[in-house]
């Protein structure tokens, strides 16, 4: 997380409190921050200047003599990680800041550059992808099978160690929120893999089809029965209408596609 502002200020001192007594331990650490995108953003590198740049604001408020320190600490380096998990193109917008200026001439030499760095995972081979060994190489192995087979199922019997964080990004970079919705089911302990997942999904889409075909079914034999009582007289055609909410043309249509004659001016009966 970036820090910048009065409302970090606390954290952000605690923080690099301990990234102090790190520096004075001869240990070499920086700051990572990491950017998921699913589509491509032609602005990114003027954003992640912006990230990068209020980070190291943060540091220069902490550092600065006037804020009260004593100690000569340098400051830490800031690493900024786009993991891109678009499947349909590449990136393919400029990954630089003067890539996305005009610099009028003579300005070249004075203008500081700011370049990002994009890993396209849906686009890694097989071979980069098992270099991994965390829970990552599942993602990876999900988003490169999703481009290469649009209707890929998820086979991967790797053990998912952490399977809330999992299930949460892949709802996050897929938009399909069923990913999340399996944490709140029972059974969700039984989720060691990616194969239980899409059994999962599977079962829930079979459940959810049920209910559709039930309750359109309702809806059928209702219309059918209004449709049956206009065209044997019970109840007249602006009767019938209003009960389905729609106009008599519309019904005289429906009716006539359902194999039903309408009965035309209807004398009820008082």
């Amino acid at each position: 997380m970036y820090l910048y502002g009065k409302n970090w200020i606390t954290i952000a001192y605690c923080r690099y409190a301990i990234i102090k007594e790190k520096i004075k331990a001869n240990i070499q650490i920086a700051i990572y921050g990491i950017e998921n995108q699913t589509s491509v953003e032609r602005y990114m590198p003027l954003r992640i200047a912006g990230y990068e740049g209020a980070s190291y604001r943060s540091q220069y408020s902490l550092l600065n003599p006037k804020s009260g320190s004593s100690e000569m600490v340098n400051p830490v380096p800031v690493v900024t990680l786009i993991l891109y998990f678009g499947t349909k193109e590449h990136w393919n917008q400029p990954k630089t800041l003067r890539l996305l200026m005009q610099i009028p001439d003579g300005l070249e030499d004075y203008i500081n550059d700011c370049r990002i760095h994009v890993f396209e995972i849906a686009w890694l081979t097989d071979e980069e992808i098992n270099r991994f060994h965390s829970d990552f190489r599942i993602m990876a192995n999900f988003f490169a099978q999703k481009r290469r087979h649009a209707d890929y199922v998820p086979n991967d019997k790797t053990k998912i160690v952490h399977v809330d964080g999992v299930l949460k990004l892949l709802s996050a970079m897929t938009g399909d929120h069923r990913y999340e919705e399996i944490l709140a089911d029972p059974s969700k302990k039984e989720v060691h893999a990616m194969c239980d997942v899409a059994e999962r999904l599977v079962n829930k889409g079979k459940a959810e089809g049920r209910a559709e075909g039930k309750a359109e079914g309702i809806a059928e034999g209702r219309n059918n029965t209004v449709y049956e009582f206009v065209s044997n007289g019970l109840i007249s055609p602006e009767v019938g209408a209003k009960e389905l909410q729609i106009s008599v043309e519309q019904l005289k249509q429906k009716m006539k596609e359902s194999g039903f004659d309408m009965i035309e001016n209807v004398r009820m009966n008082s």
